[in-house]
């Protein structure tokens, strides 16, 4: 049986890192192993993470000089066991103390690509239970046509995803980190579905998202923002594709087998356009790709 590792990235999370990692001691059916990864924090965080390294030998602690969150997991790909599933939480999140069971009771102990959970908001009171419906999860087909044409962002933020350390050591290390509009989850939803993962939406399952005033995605982005985020998404996209021998842009029947076997549901949520539209676009950036 596969190992069940959280991994946790931290960055001066002070006021809510001890919360953090009740959450994970708190479990109901106990991680295996504990991977955090400090990132040169500055205030008291790292000495709380370090007075519950006394408290449970199962912790990994990596301590670097301050370079991103990106790099921290940079950083985790060379510490992960082979065998492994691997539970991503920020320091600022917390999961109920019935989420490792609740997924492992939904999809399996045997292991999985990639998964992915809902959100559970809050500023002050954690939620008490990751099951918020009684809805089956969602297993996808391939999807990897669908990233490489349209970019289809099939997944949700860091502390909601699941890996298995075989695919998190395939996306990582990645050299291109520095860019601050292009976070990790990013890189790990996109790259999974590019090396052709299956992927599962847990969309009865949620972790807590702390919501507070330092938390990056109530950041306003500019257009120059913007610009640089489409920027380091083809390069992205351009390196795995490099780097896996996989085609740049899809073939056209690649592509609309991957349309049809997603639904009307999740065609809806990505927001794409008729197949007509997609299938000229698909071809215009097939024809200029043969001419650079």
């Amino acid at each position: 049986m596969k190992k069940n590792i959280c991994f946790i990235n931290n960055f001066n999370n002070e006021k809510y890192i001890e919360a953090c990692l009740d959450s994970v001691f708190n479990q109901s059916r106990p991680f295996d192993e504990v991977l955090i990864v400090d990132d040169g924090s500055t205030d008291g965080s790292l000495q709380i993470i370090q007075s519950f390294c006394t408290k449970y030998p199962i912790i990994k602690l990596i301590t670097q000089a301050n370079d991103g969150q990106f790099s921290t997991f940079n950083i985790a790909a060379a510490a992960l066991p082979d065998q492994a599933q691997v539970f991503l939480l920020d320091g600022d999140d917390i999961y109920p103390s019935d989420y490792l069971d609740a997924v492992l009771q939904t999809i399996g102990s045997d292991g999985w690509d990639f998964a992915f959970c809902e959100q559970q908001r809050f500023t002050d009171q954690a939620p008490k239970s990751s099951i918020i419906n009684a809805i089956s999860p969602h297993y996808f087909a391939n999807t990897s046509a669908l990233v490489r044409s349209r970019e289809c962002w099939i997944g949700n933020p860091t502390s909601c995803l699941s890996l298995s350390a075989e695919l998190f050591k395939k996306i990582f290390p990645y050299p291109y980190y520095r860019e601050k509009t292009f976070w990790a989850d990013n890189l790990i939803i996109y790259a999974a579905s590019i090396l052709g993962a299956k992927k599962i939406y847990l969309s009865g399952l949620a972790i807590g998202w702390r919501a507070h005033q330092d938390n990056y995605s109530k950041k306003p982005y500019s257009a120059n923002d913007v610009e640089r985020r489409e920027q380091a998404i083809a390069q992205a996209l351009n390196w795995f594709c490099n780097k896996y021998s996989i085609p740049r842009y899809p073939g056209i029947a690649e592509f609309f087998d991957e349309y049809q076997q997603l639904g009307s549901y999740w065609q809806d949520r990505l927001d794409l356009p008729g197949k007509y539209k997609m299938l000229n676009r698909l071809l215009r950036k097939k024809v200029l790709a043969y001419f650079q």
